[in-house]
C-alpha cells in the first residue's frame, strides 16, 4: 500500500512539465538548469537556489525563506551526473548533496563532513519544492534514501 501511495505521489511529478515548457529527462544534461531547494532538517527557514554550469561548476545562493533577505555569500562548487545520480560538493566548505533526479526534482541526502546531515529536495526552476508531510518532494526524498549513496560521493 506504501508503495502505491508514493507511486501515485511521484506520478504527476514525473508527468508535469519543467519551467520552460518541457519536461527534463534523467539523461538531459545540467548546464544551464537553475534547481531551487529546502533543507528541512538542518535549514528549515531558508531556500537555496544552484545554478548549474557546463563546466561542472555552480552558484549557490541562500535567502531567508519568509522575509527573501541572503542569509550567505555566494558560494560555488562542483557537480557531477552519472545517469539519474547527480553530486553537488561545495568549494569551500565539506558540505555534500547526493541524490537522484526524478524528473523535475532532484531529492537525497546532505552530507557534512561525511556525515548524514538532512534530507534535501530541489525543484528545477525558481520556485521551491512543497515541504509538507505528503508533499510530492516528501515522497521523493523517500524514494532517494532508499538508494544506496557511492562511497566516493560522501
Amino acid at each position: 500500500m506504501r508503495r502505491l501511495f508514493l507511486f501515485m505521489m511521484l506520478c504527476p511529478l514525473l508527468l508535469s512539465p519543467a519551467e520552460g515548457g518541457r519536461a527534463e529527462q534523467a539523461d538531459d544534461g545540467e548546464a544551464g538548469a537553475v534547481w531551487t531547494a529546502i533543507i528541512p532538517d538542518a535549514f528549515p527557514n531558508n531556500v537555496y537556489v544552484w545554478h548549474m554550469k557546463g563546466d561542472g561548476s555552480y552558484r549557490e545562493d541562500g535567502r531567508d525563506a519568509a522575509r527573501g533577505n541572503p542569509i550567505q555569500p555566494t558560494l560555488s562548487g562542483r557537480w557531477t551526473r552519472d545517469g539519474a545520480h547527480m553530486v553537488l560538493r561545495q568549494d569551500d566548505q565539506p558540505y555534500v548533496f547526493d541524490g537522484v533526479v526524478l524528473g523535475n526534482l532532484y531529492a537525497g541526502t546532505l552530507y557534512f563532513g561525511g556525515n548524514a546531515r538532512s534530507r534535501f529536495c530541489a525543484a528545477r526552476g525558481t520556485v521551491p519544492p512543497d515541504s509538507g508531510r505528503f508533499s510530492t518532494c516528501s515522497a521523493a526524498t523517500a524514494s532517494a534514501s532508499r538508494i544506496t549513496p557511492r562511497e566516493d560521493a560522501r
